[in-house]
Order: structure tokens, then sequence, then C-alpha cells
């Protein structure tokens, strides 16, 4: 299963007056010798060597299937995760399997993304840019439940604050967690997806890797 992983997440200055978009001097990264690095926020995180990496076309893809989903549930919502592409940015998405090959339950996985706060007011630390995305989450019409509060946690050498979801889509119960900090005044966010404990065992282990210089 292909879902859309997180779209909603993106939609926070979507909601705000402002359009910050993305500086010219922005690095969406790269990977050498299976280490994702990226320079513009400083941080390097190796990819697992059999895990899938996304092209920007695949990403595409996601993302268009994820606008029609929210569509069919709220339009204007959806509206609001296409216009929010020119202040947001996928910098890394990996699954567990290839999409085309994958016979199993869930296609376990985790994206890292961006998106632009500018000089929008009232968002200073992750928590409280995960509180607007969830906000934004229950406006949606989805079938969202959050089964904890907000949380502090050590991912590789920084601290995030995070948010746990449960979605429904096509009744299967996917869960996610959510980590943002705030850096040079971007949301900075990475996502897990996945069922049961072992796979979140395994993203954790992987998203443990990052560091930050």
């Amino acid at each position: 299963m292909r879902l859309f992983i997180g779209l909603l997440f993106l939609l926070v200055a979507a909601a705000c007056k402002q359009s910050p978009k993305i500086p010219e001097n922005f690095d969406y990264g790269k990977i050498e010798n299976g280490v994702y690095s990226n320079s513009y926020f400083n941080f390097e995180i190796p990819v697992p060597g059999k895990w899938v990496v996304q092209s920007k076309e695949q990403v595409e893809q996601i993302k268009k299937a994820g606008q029609d989903l929210i569509a069919e549930k709220n339009k204007d919502i959806a509206s609001m995760v296409k216009a929010s592409e020119v202040r947001s940015a996928i910098l890394l998405t990996a699954f567990k399997n290839r999409a085309d090959t994958f016979t199993g339950q869930f296609n376990s996985s985790f994206m890292i993304l961006s998106e632009n706060l500018g000089s929008i007011s009232g968002i200073k630390t992750g928590k409280d840019y995960l509180q607007h995305a969830k906000n934004l989450m229950q406006q949606s019409g989805m079938s969202y439940q959050f089964p904890s509060g907000f949380y502090s946690e050590k991912v590789g050498n920084r601290e995030f604050d995070v948010m746990d979801v449960v979605m429904t889509v096509k009744e299967t119960e996917v869960q996610q967690s959510y980590y943002s900090v705030i850096d040079k005044k971007f949301a900075l966010n990475i996502i897990i997806s996945f069922i049961g404990d072992e796979q979140k065992k395994e993203l954790i282990n992987i998203i443990n890797n990052i560091r930050f210089k």
C-alpha cells in the first residue's frame, strides 16, 4: 500500500496570510555512498542499503495520490496542500520495499521534509508546529486519531518534539510518528509510517543515525 505519508503536515503556513517561499540558496540535499546529506540544515543520515529512495517523479506521484484522496473529503484542504508546495520541500523519502513488487500488509517508510515558516507568528517550537498540523488534520475530514499528547524525544544528536498519529485508509490503521524542530525559520520534520512494534523499532533505529553538525 502506498499512502500519502504526511501530506497534511505541509499545510501550517497555508492557513496564514504570509506566503514564504523556498529561498534560492536552499539545499535539497544529496545521497553519496549511501548517506544523505543536507548543507542547509547541516545534517546527514545513512540510508539502509536495501531501502528504496524515491525519485522526484515518484514523490510527485505520492503527493498527487494524497491530494486526490484528501479532495474526496475536503476540497478546500486539498487546495491548501497544492498551494503549500511553494514553501515546502520533501528532502528524502524511502520505503523498505519497492512499491511495484511489495505484497505485504504495509510498506513502512520514513520521510524528511521542511516548511518555510517565514515571519508567521505563534510558531516558535516544534510543538507549536505540531499543534497547528493537528488542527488542520482534524479539519480535513480524514480519519485521524491522536493516541498520546505531545512529547520530546532525542533523535540522533538533537531534541525533537513528537506527535503520534493513527490514520485509517482503506480499512487499514497506519501508525505514524511526527518529529518536528524549528531551524532557520523552517519546520524541519521527520515522519515515520508503520504498522506494529517491529516496523516502528526498525524505523526508530534508522532515524536515530541522523547527525547534526
